[in-house]
């Protein structure tokens, strides 16, 4: 055949390797290459390996291909790693092949080259929880004189990072002869995920160019790691310099947005999404669905979850969590049993879900019976926050000494929540005698815990024994221990405003002590009285009002009425459990200014309108 007769064949050839639709007529194809004897033709026969591997996954089949051709080149072993690679369950095989590769190839045409390296570092990171084949392949790196290339360091120091070894991902950055911003995008990547947004947020900072990856990276970091406010700056920041988000974006704004109850701008974040077409999947449509849930506006969470076009165990679990936070457990409990009806199978958080919402609605006997659902029916395996909510389910309902040996049957170690369910109980029964264990069981897991200081220090106050007040307030001066502080978030006009207790940094904080004033007088009119019981300490009567006067969420809320209409809602989150007496005088206040009052709380959602709250005070 001549030289162009043959050209022609090979390029009409390889076009239907790569046009071929189906795995059959990849065969045809070998087939036709055996009969014209081109099947060592390793240019084609490395097209038909990638089109097997990547279009249909038929690894073996190429592997069986590679191993029917004689002294095949690096551009067919590099398509089988990458083959490799990208088949789950097969990642391991690609070190054991390369292995074999470089033991075999004596020639310079089996020589490992820039893009040997990329697929099979990626297949190691995915395979092996060390670092030390990703070590391994870094040495051969250096060896075969690719360490200089750009593709194959920002792998390198992506797969270090991906193995949690940040600090040889940032040696192999700072090596780097030539960084690109996929570089500088992997570095910073790295850094947010293993918590460093600090150092991830200055690299950003000092990148010489920015995409919307670079962007994105550092607000996912941010979400991810609890910089909820940050960011909301960094969202900000993105806008003003003119680059449109994607969905990746989005769902971590609506994170932040879902932590710090700021439903204004995640209804923005909303419309951007539906201005720009994005398809409401199971992703995005979670998203929002926990955005509004934890905004308290569990309506609009619904409407979401009834327009997806598809909904997974993902989304059901969003929704039956979100019903269940708001008081609503016995609507979470029918969404659940419709979920189970269109054969979609419950995982964890789905049971977190329904055990919360048994628990809220005091459903205790529900309760029990799906937990025994979850073990028997689904052979899903109780974690602690299981446990956890058993617990609480119990000892809310008044089973205290049930709750007790309920932990005390638990096949696995309880910790820290577990035992702080029962001390919630033990405070909510004024079981101070079992509370106290379970104080002493929190401290004995962790010796900073406040919560267990606290609870220790208000049952020995309430017995009178100052002593022994002074006693805990003593080992927590020396432990260097302080009580987690109170802190309540409001959004108006999409602006997060935060307040501690015994705030007096706000710019308007003469005019929220003012109304704070103001409500004082018209509360004491309606028949309120401070409960000074919620006080941890031993001081006198007026010390302990005064106390109470200035919690967090009672600041937020004076600021809401200040700054909005009147009638219309006004929405807080606070990081801690609302106490007895907030929960209490905010139930007045709502009565007294006629507004609905949403206060989320680190336990539940509190919906209080006309001096009655969703929680019926059972929480």
């Amino acid at each position: 055949m001549q030289t162009g007769q043959s050209q022609n064949l090979q390029k009409t050839l390889r076009t239907l390797l790569q046009l071929s639709s189906t795995i059959n007529q990849l065969k045809q194809i070998h087939c036709r290459l055996i009969l014209l004897d081109l099947h060592q033709d390793q240019f084609l026969i490395t097209t038909l390996v990638t089109a097997l591997s990547q279009r249909f996954q038929a690894i073996n089949y190429a592997r069986c291909i590679f191993s029917q051709t004689h002294n095949p080149n690096t551009y067919l072993g590099n398509a089988i790693i990458q083959a490799l690679s990208e088949t789950p369950g097969s990642q391991s095989d690609a070190l054991s092949f390369y292995v074999l590769q470089i033991q075999d190839g004596s020639d310079s045409t089996r020589r490992p080259n820039r893009f040997t390296f990329p697929p099979l570092l990626k297949a190691c990171a995915a395979a092996f929880s060390s670092v030390k084949p990703i070590q391994e392949i870094h040495a051969q790196v250096t060896k075969f004189g690719t360490d200089a290339d750009v593709y194959v360091g920002t792998t390198l120091l992506d797969c270090y990072s991906k193995c949690g070894d940040m600090e040889l991902a940032r040696k192999v950055f700072e090596e780097m002869p030539v960084k690109n911003v996929v570089s500088w995008n992997s570095m910073i990547s790295g850094l947010a995920r293993c918590g460093d947004v600090g150092s991830a947020k200055k690299l950003f900072e000092d990148m010489p160019e920015k995409n919307l990856v670079s962007w994105t990276s550092v607000i996912s970091g941010y979400a991810q790691n609890g910089y909820f406010s940050e960011t909301l700056v960094m969202f900000q920041e993105m806008g003003a310099a003119g680059l449109k988000p994607n969905e990746i974006t989005l769902v971590s704004v609506l994170s932040a947005c879902a932590n710090l109850g700021a439903l204004g701008l995640g209804k923005r974040v909303h419309s951007l999404l539906e201005d720009n077409g994005y398809v409401l999947d199971v992703f995005v449509g979670s998203a929002l669905i926990d955005m509004y849930s934890k905004c308290g506006m569990v309506d609009e969470a619904i409407q979401v979850f009834e327009r997806m076009p598809q909904r997974n165990v993902v989304a059901f679990s969003a929704v039956i969590v979100g019903l269940a936070m708001n008081g609503r457990g016995l609507e979470a409990i029918r969404i659940f049993e419709y979920m189970r009806d269109q054969g979609l199978l419950p995982n964890d958080i789905t049971f977190v879900g329904v055990l919360c919402a048994c628990c809220h609605a005091g459903l205790v006997d529900e309760g029990k019976s799906y937990f025994s659902c979850m073990t028997q029916v689904y052979s899903l395996v109780p974690k602690l926050q299981h446990y956890a909510c058993m617990v609480d389910l119990l000892g809310r309902a008044g089973h205290v000494d049930e709750a007790y040996h309920f932990i005390m049957d638990m096949p696995i170690k309880p910790d820290v929540v577990v035992w702080g369910a029962l001390l919630g109980a033990c405070k909510i029964h004024c079981n101070y005698e079992l509370g106290g264990h379970a104080a002493r069981q929190i401290l004995e897991l962790d010796p900073q815990h406040s919560g267990g200081f606290v609870f220790l220090s208000n049952a020995y106050a309430r017995m009178g024994d100052w002593d022994g007040v002074k006693k805990v307030k003593r080992i927590m001066g020396v432990s260097g221990m302080k009580k987690l502080p109170g802190i309540s978030w409001i959004e108006l006009n999409n602006v997060v405003h935060r307040f501690f207790a015994g705030d007096k940094s706000h710019p308007q904080s003469d005019r929220i002590y003012a109304k704070l004033d103001e409500l004082a007088k018209l509360l004491e009119c309606e028949g309120y009285t401070p409960d000074v019981d919620s006080v941890f300490c031993d001081v006198e009567e007026e010390e302990k009002e005064q106390s109470l006067y200035v919690h967090s969420e009672k600041l937020a809320i004076a600021f809401g009425l200040i700054n909005s209409p009147e009638g219309t809602l006004i929405r807080i989150v606070k990081n801690l459990r609302v106490c007895v007496d907030c929960h209490s005088a905010i139930k007045f206040i709502s009565k007294i200014v006629r507004r609905e009052i949403i206060l989320r709380d680190g336990n539940r959602f509190h919906h209080i309108t006309g001096g009655l709250c969703s929680c019926k005070d059972y929480w």
